[in-house]
């Protein structure tokens, strides 16, 4: 199969890192890829990449991913590359990876024989429409080549924020899908989720289930809105011990060393006090779980047959220990994993 890959790039600091390298490497196994940034990135920097590109797109746009899936897709259009492709890959570089077999997941899907395939479907709830998320799609010429497809991606603009770009461009893009009635599947989707209760978003919300269900990527976004997803300590020994023979894990720890400027992050990496859970009878009926919240009170959660979610923060804010780890090393020493 030959298979174009359009990678689409960010860093405010105009930065490729040796995480991106290593994802671009690993996807060169598999695809032809066409680079595009969402920023200046450097001369110096681009040429990490180069030469596993047959094209690269370089400057500030401001469109997030989805503006740069459109360069590169008006590139490969107006020079009567896409044609010349079975699959069309649409990624970027919001995650972590891949881990794994990425070729025998990747073939794996494919052997499913469907219109379009992407790493993890994500189910309707209260807010969005079922949909495949886009930090990885793979789309055949029937979808990628058809004229609604073309105005869809030519037709996407700047958007005041993030959160318009995933309403209208990646749960868009499942709605437009579902009208076309374009046969999709996914490698994951929300069924892997520990409880009924959980969110669908379960790469996001419970990296740590996602991964032992075999998920190739880690989403960097976890550890930028902790407000929303707990990730803590246990969480990150347990995803290292499963990918640390497979990936190299120094990736990771260098690229957070970079990023992470606001300090107050390590508080919900390093709670005071062990997350506690408590199965009553057994597991089906009631789990009840002791932890701290994100807003650093004392919290325990009760969870009735997998289904319903009640938790309790307790009014007396308490204390995080002041731990020595001012940086994300620790995590590269054997005795702490």
């Amino acid at each position: 199969m030959k298979r174009l890959a359009i990678f689409a790039g960010y860093d405010k600091d105009n930065i490729i890192d040796d995480y991106v390298v290593y994802y671009i490497k690993e996807l060169k196994k598999i695809a032809d890829i066409i680079y595009i940034a969402d920023c200046d990135m450097l001369e110096n920097e681009l040429t990490k990449i180069s030469e596993y590109c047959i094209y690269l797109i370089n400057g500030r746009h401001g469109e997030y991913d989805f503006g740069s899936y459109k360069r590169g897709y008006l590139y490969a259009k107006e020079n009567n590359i896409l044609q010349n492709y079975d699959y069309l890959i649409l990624c970027n570089d919001s995650c972590y990876g891949p881990f794994f077999n990425f070729q025998e997941i990747v073939q794996n899907m494919e052997n499913k024989n469907t219109d379009v395939w992407g790493m993890f479907n994500c189910f309707k709830d209260k807010e969005n429409d079922e949909h495949l998320q886009s930090y990885f799609l793979s789309l055949k010429p029937k979808v990628y080549l058809s004229e609604y497809f073309y105005n869809f991606i030519s037709n996407i603009k700047k958007e005041n924020d993030k959160w318009e770009v995933v309403k209208k461009y990646e749960i868009g893009l499942g709605n437009l899908l579902k009208k076309e009635n374009v046969s999709v599947a996914s490698f994951l989707d929300s069924n892997i989720k520990e409880n009924e209760a959980d969110n669908n978003n379960v790469p996001f919300f419970n990296t740590t289930q996602a991964i032992k269900c075999g998920f190739p990527f880690f989403k960097i976004t976890v550890f930028k809105e902790l407000v929303f997803c707990k990730l803590y300590i246990h969480d990150l020994k347990t995803i290292f011990n499963l990918i640390e023979s497979t990936y190299n894990i120094n990736l990771i720890v260098n690229h957070l060393n970079r990023i992470i400027e606001n300090k107050e992050i390590i508080k919900y990496l390093f709670p005071r006090f062990k997350i506690r859970t408590i199965s009553v009878f057994s597991k089906k009926f009631i789990n009840i779980s002791c932890q701290y919240s994100v807003s650093g009170k004392f919290q325990i959660a009760f969870i009735f047959f997998n289904k319903l979610k009640i938790t309790i923060d307790f009014p007396k804010s308490v204390s995080y220990i002041d731990y020595k780890y001012k940086d994300f090393n620790f995590l590269l020493k054997k005795e702490h994993i």
